[in-house]
């Protein structure tokens, strides 16, 4: 499948908060998955790194926490892709599972592959100028649904989800920032808020990749 096999909905406007709103009021009843979701991932992430701490033990050794990185991502990125479509699948108002966090696995290799090459334009990015990479961190948000729902091929997406994020690069980009900011706000009292913002923002981004791409 191509990138122009996807059809996008080129016409599709939002405000911040209102899309943030219409977020909001699709966490009630989900609030617990999402949470559950993310206490195993924390758990495995953590299990996950404290075994690789054993045999590359990162205290003063970079090449050691790269490596601990590179082989952790593997265990932990697709679990996160499927709390990505938790907000996914309730932004289109489809039932929703704690345990299909675990169903991205069988799309490791093509994972994978968009990670490598986000992770690598992104960084040289970061390193030209910094604008450039903050510019790409902002239009590679929906690469990693787009590879595996639509079977693009990892250029494909990259490509596909810049081009059209960049129509409205300045909202998304004024999003990831509100976003940011709620989540240090809700980590302040204990995490408590944790409990309503996390779900809000993986459904708000939901709600932008439905509308955008489920044209």
């Amino acid at each position: 499948m191509q990138e122009n096999d996807i059809d996008t909905n080129d016409t599709y406007d939002f405000s911040i908060t209102g899309l943030l709103k219409e977020a909001f009021a699709r966490t009630d009843g989900v609030k617990g998955y999402f949470a559950g979701a993310m206490v195993i991932y924390v758990v495995i992430a953590f299990i996950t790194n404290s075994l690789l701490e054993v045999v590359f033990p990162q205290e003063g050794s970079k090449i050691n926490t790269l490596v601990s990185s590179l082989l952790s991502m593997p265990i932990t990125l697709p679990i996160l892709i499927g709390i990505t479509f938790l907000g996914i699948k309730q932004a289109r108002n489809q039932e929703i599972q704690i345990t299909s966090i675990f169903d991205y696995f069988s799309f490791l290799l093509p994972i994978i592959l968009a990670y490598l090459a986000t992770t690598a334009l992104i960084a040289f990015g970061f390193v030209l100028l910094i604008i450039p990479g903050i510019y790409l961190a902002i239009s590679y948000t929906f690469v990693y649904p787009l590879v595996v729902e639509k079977g693009l091929g990892t250029w494909e997406a990259m490509e596909l989800s810049r081009k059209t994020i960049t129509k409205q690069w300045f909202k998304f980009f004024g999003l990831a920032l509100v976003t940011g900011v709620i989540l240090l706000i809700s980590i302040i009292p204990l995490g408590v808020g944790l409990i309503w913002s996390v779900p809000m923002i993986y459904i708000s981004y939901g709600l932008l990749y439905s509308h955008l791409f489920d044209a």
